[in-house]
């Protein structure tokens, strides 16, 4: 199919401007009505609990991890990747799958115990699973590090779309500084309410338009299976150079021209079997996303959840998520890596995303309708998993830094306004980084986050399965941070097989063996053990291990290590054999998840109900609180 020629005047990007204004201009209006419930909130339960807790069933609490767990890396890195490294991008794939692994392995204790002794804090667990303040700062850190971080790339990930969509008049750093607005306005209308319910609506508009891409895209373009072949139907040859940066090459015959409608035409690479370099990148991605569900959001959607039960539904929910919000991205990218040569270079230039969807929106109206559905649909998910994020970090530093650790005399709407501060210099730090940094970098960028929430994979992995104390735990912490930063400073002698954040995480867990045979250490700070979480979980039935076990497993075996590096794979409708064997992996690995989640047992009668018993180290509820004033007033 030939491409279009570009309208440099945007009359043509009218109608989406306004569409894209309404469908912002709605999220508002939901933040408004969150508002209101936020203020009903406050007056029964206390600001703290208004602005930082909830309680949602499995159909609000799906859509808002949904939500969450889906952001700018789907709807701008995973295209980009597809585009520049074609079918490596199946492994966001098994991405979400590893994560739902996580979740299977960390989430049913820890939301048994928020439920029994109070937790509000993301790092509640760590105060009451080690009692000392230094191991609460500085698991602190390892989860704010990673959030501005997240919220860095949600950024980057906005600024590209805007760019693209309005041909790059609105320039980066403007589009950044809307963003900001626009996420704190939600967080500060209504807190938590305001970032479930736009993410309920954020995520209806997502799953619509990822229904619906891949036909389209299929029947406008072609399929992958039809264009994968290098001497497909739609295999043309254009001019190496265009007249001007809105035209369409020309056709052409002859040494300077190039092919173009055919993936393995334009990019016979794609059909290669990776080098051991990219081995080892699919590696520690799926690895890292291990870590991914103690990003400090994710851990505050099993805290508000209305029992273990939703929470149980929400987790076989998302292991289906990944086989309908990964696909069209990578189809994105490899339908545009098929055809840039043959569009203008305004749309060569662009993100896979924003080059492809500006070529899609001059095919007809529906075509046009759809386009608009995409683009708010990229809004959507960058801005919901941006505004969770800022949450996340938020609820760290007012609770767990100031109000458990500076001053715990704080009250509690100094504790909400400290959490909006921290929001605002988040947003600040996020926008200096964005300006450094680029929508190509996602991958990367994605494998430093979740390697540095990986610092907290003992604090709480073993703290949730084996006897433990704290000072191993904060040794590794403390060794792998510095480990990190030398790294950094000196360069990495595994650089291009280990990333630097996996060899610093590799010294974390190395000195919590080590100081667990030498020094354990007492625990005597710590006021909850491992006996007393199996008794909490005596009456549940938890999801099988080696379950778990098998998922992470296979994810690994799938990996491209078979074959020589380069060689030529055979193709298999329209992909090279071994992202077929990766894909029917990530099949069996869903069968097992879903298996896995059907074996968890919650108890059968939950107690939804906090106990009064006080927790030392970990703040009491505020209506507790309240309720103990009260008592004392009357004395």
């Amino acid at each position: 199919m030939a491409g279009r020629s570009e309208d440099q005047s945007q009359s043509s990007n009218v109608l989406l401007y306004v569409m894209v204004a309404i469908y912002v201009f709605l999220l508002v209006m939901v933040a408004k009505i969150a508002h209101s419930r936020k203020k009903r909130v406050a007056a029964d339960e206390g600001e703290v609990k208004a602005h930082f807790g909830g309680s949602f069933g499995a159909f609000t609490l799906f859509l808002t991890t949904f939500s969450t767990v889906y952001s700018g890396f789907t709807v701008t890195g995973i295209p980009n990747e597809a585009f520049s490294k074609g079918f490596v991008s199946v492994r966001w794939v098994g991405a979400t799958l590893v994560i739902v692994a996580g979740m299977l392995l960390l989430y049913p204790r820890l939301r048994r115990l928020a439920v029994e002794r109070q937790y509000e804090s993301p790092m509640d667990f760590i105060t009451d699973r080690y009692g000392t303040r230094r191991l609460r700062v500085l698991s602190a850190c390892c989860g704010i590090i990673p959030m501005v971080i997240y919220i860095t790339a949600q950024m980057i990930s906005f600024a590209a779309m805007v760019e693209g969509m309005t041909l790059q008049l609105i320039p980066k750093y403007a589009s950044m500084i809307i963003f900001c607005i626009l996420i704190l306005t939600l967080e500060v209308l209504g807190g938590m309410n305001s970032v479930v319910l736009t993410d309920v609506v954020q995520c209806i508009v997502m799953i619509a338009s990822f229904l619906v891409v891949g036909g389209v895209l299929a029947a406008e373009y072609g399929s992958i299976p039809e264009i994968g072949p290098a001497d497909c139907s739609f295999l043309e040859s254009v001019s190496k150079n265009a007249t001007d940066a809105y035209s369409v090459p020309a056709p052409c015959v002859g040494p300077n021209c190039v092919a173009a409608g055919c993936i393995a035409a334009v990019k016979p690479e794609f059909y290669q079997f990776p080098s051991r370099s990219t081995l080892c990148d699919i590696i520690f991605f799926l690895i890292n996303m291990l870590a991914a569900p103690l990003q400090p959001h994710m851990v505050q959607r099993a805290y508000i959840a209305s029992s273990d039960a939703n929470l149980r539904i929400v987790m076989a929910a998302m292991l289906l998520a990944p086989f309908v919000a990964q696909p069209p991205g990578i189809v994105i990218g490899l339908t545009k890596s098929a055809y840039n040569p043959s569009w203008p270079l305004v749309d060569q230039e662009a993100t896979a995303f924003s080059g492809l969807t500006s070529q899609l929106k001059m095919t007809g109206p529906f075509q046009y309708f759809l386009v608009t559905l995409m683009t708010c649909s990229c809004l959507a998910a960058i801005m919901s998993t941006a505004d969770s994020a800022l949450m996340g970090a938020s609820s760290i530093v007012s609770l767990d830094i100031f109000k458990k650790t500076l001053c715990p005399s704080m009250s509690k709407k100094n504790v909400v306004q400290i959490g909006e501060l921290n929001s605002v210099l988040v947003c600040g730090l996020a926008f200096l980084l964005g300006m450094f940094l680029s929508d190509d970098q996602m991958g990367v960028i994605i494998i430093f986050q979740n390697g540095m929430l990986m610092q907290l994979l003992p604090a709480f992995g073993f703290g949730l399965y084996l006897q433990v104390s704290e000072r191993p735990v904060c040794a590794g912490i403390l060794a792998g941070l510095i480990s990190l930063v030398i790294l950094t400073i000196t360069g990495n002698p595994l650089d291009g097989y280990v990333p630097p954040v996996n060899v610093s995480v590799f010294v974390n867990f190395l000195v919590v063996g080590l100081m667990c045979l030498v020094a354990p250490g007492t625990g005597e700070a710590a006021k909850l053990d491992v006996a007393q979480i199996r008794t909490v979980m005596a009456t549940s039935r938890e999801p099988k291990l080696v379950l778990v076990a098998l998922m992470v497993g296979i994810a690994l075996i799938s990996t491209p290590w078979y074959a020589a590096a380069g060689s030529l794979e055979p193709m298999i409708w329209g992909a090279p054999r071994w992202a077929i064997i990766q894909l029917l992996s990530f099949v069996a690995i869903f069968l097992l998840g879903l298996l896995a989640a059907l074996l968890w047992q919650p108890p059968k009668a939950e107690n939804s109900k906090a106990k009064t018993e006080k927790v030392t180290g970990v703040a009491p509820s505020e209506a507790e609180t309240a309720s103990t004033e009260q008592e004392a007033g009357k004395v």
